[in-house]
């Protein structure tokens, strides 16, 4: 991006200064440079040899110089030099012929701060001519070759440009170590490892390939005032690549076998600060995920839990343990409920429904906090099981991969009776069976089906649902019609008389 522009300064200056040697005489060279397009304020021997101050060049680059002196010997030294990669060249304006010729007798050019208006360069200080060596703070220019050390929001970057093989338009490569995260973008902060891009800037837009690790995804990047448009093309990725770029986050890398591939159409749109994702045709064939949940599901487990009062706990529950509840012993109607309020694709989807986590996550990027999940019934069992109520979305990808080896694991049945057996229905009330107990005095197959659907409701949350409802007896009856509503299996006729009775707590 500079060479051009860091050549025309020399050139131009060189221009200027061969008609003043010519001439014989600083004045008559300044007439001479201005007929070139080229003014000088001022003009006049010096110790050195023949100094000129207030150069201008507009058509060069709008190139500007505070001092310029040629040495005896033809060596010229530029001080205070500004161009702009912006304006037009003598090439664009007068036609080829209008390139400014090198006079033989020219020796080393040099500048001392040299500004580039319209690149993110510091000032630059060296040799332009017969060779470009130029550095500034964290740049070095060699020939054809820039070098930069920047920084970014998420930390520093070294950054490469040279000409593009095909010779239109630049190659720029940028890498680190270990980029920073921030919080704000998936809700925990961690680092990046060997990031990387690789592409080519032409027609005002770079074109490449960002890398992770071993995660490489092509991309557009097109720069705007105050920010700029990325868009990632994910097509067949693995899987097990996506999520191992995680691993800071995600400790289940470590112990997963996950198996599938992922493609979506990913845009990042940036402006002042803030960002905007958008997701388009996210799809996810062949996944699949081994290795995370223990085999004890079928017999005796722990996970943790909070008691009456809300302090920490543990409980274990599992087929051989006192308490624990068959399937078939919950009857149609609970399961039923629990289906048409958390999950009505349960027995179609895989675990998880990705067109819904897309569209939740859109949701939270616009209202700037997590309000909704998208979460699967399998989803919410392994939540339970494994993870803490945060809501980030590094949780959200933690309890897929939970969620896929449920499924893969234990069965629809086997989720559907562990969840029933497990979930919080209010303070203290763990399992289905309990919550029955306790608000009604039956067993869970002898509930009605408005009894059912109140049980359903709970489930968001239930101590609140304890407090608001059951304490005052005032069941929420718009939330019960909703799930009566929803729950398919009911006839017309069970579903009118179930709303047409009063919901009736025992206390």
């Amino acid at each position: 991006m500079t060479r051009r522009g860091v050549a025309l300064a020399g050139l131009a200056t060189a221009s200027m200064l061969s008609g003043i040697t010519a001439a014989g005489a600083p004045m008559l060279g300044v007439a001479a440079a201005k007929e070139r397009g080229i003014t000088v304020e001022s003009a006049g021997w010096c110790a050195t040899g023949v100094c000129a101050h207030g150069l201008s060049a507009p058509a060069m680059h709008g190139l500007n110089a505070q001092h310029v002196a040629v040495d005896w010997n033809g060596s010229v030294r530029v001080v205070g030099a500004r161009i702009s990669l912006a304006r037009t060249t003598p090439e664009s304006t007068a036609g080829p012929n209008a390139a400014v010729a090198v006079p033989a007798w020219l020796g080393p050019v040099h500048v001392e701060g040299l500004t580039v208006e319209g690149a993110p360069l510091p000032e630059l200080s060296g040799e332009v001519w017969p060779v470009r060596h130029l550095t500034g703070e964290g740049v070095t220019i060699d020939d054809d070759v820039a070098d930069a050390d920047v920084s970014s929001p998420w930390g520093p970057l070294h950054v490469r440009v040279q000409p593009a093989p095909s010779g239109h338009g630049y190659a720029v490569t940028a890498t680190s170590t270990g980029l920073s995260v921030p919080a704000t973008l998936l809700g925990e902060a961690f680092t990046l490892a060997d990031v990387g891009a690789v592409g080519t800037w032409s027609d005002g837009a770079w074109e490449g390939a960002v890398s992770a690790g071993a995660l490489q995804v092509p991309a557009r990047v097109v720069p705007e005032a105050g920010g700029g448009v990325a868009r990632l093309t994910l097509t067949d990725v693995p899987v097990s690549t996506l999520i191992e770029a995680l691993a800071p986050v995600v400790p289940e890398v470590r112990h997963a076998h996950v198996l599938g591939v992922a493609s979506a159409q990913v845009t990042l749109t940036a402006k002042d600060g803030a960002m905007d994702v958008e997701v388009l045709e996210p799809a996810l064939f062949g996944f699949r995920v081994d290795g995370l949940v223990a085999d004890g599901l079928r017999s005796k487990f722990s996970y943790a839990i909070r008691d009456a009062n809300g302090a920490p706990s543990t409980r274990t529950a599992g087929p051989e343990v006192a308490g624990w509840t068959p399937l078939q012993a919950f009857g149609t109607l609970l399961p039923a409920a629990v289906i048409a309020a958390e999950d009505a694709g349960f027995y179609k989807n895989p675990g998880y429904d990705l067109p819904s986590m897309v569209d939740a996550a859109a949701d939270n990027l616009a209202r700037g906090a997590v309000h909704r999940g998208g979460s699967t019934l399998t989803q919410q069992l392994a939540k339970n099981l494994y993870l803490d109520g945060t809501r980030t979305y590094v949780r959200k990808i933690r309890e897929l991969l939970y969620a896929v080896d449920l499924e893969n694991t234990i069965g629809k049945r086997g989720v559907l009776e562990t969840y029933l057996n497990i979930v919080e229905f209010g303070p203290g009330l763990y399992g289905a069976a309990a919550a029955t107990d306790r608000y009604f005095l039956k067993s869970p197959a002898g509930l009605l089906p408005e009894e059912a659907a109140w049980l359903a409701s709970v489930l968001p949350s239930p101590r609140s649902a304890w407090t608001e409802q059951y304490q005052r007896d005032r069941p929420n009856t718009a939330k019960i019609n909703a799930i009566l509503d929803n729950m398919i299996s009911l006839s017309d006729q069970d579903r009118d008389e179930a709303k047409g009775r009063a919901l009736r707590f025992v206390h």
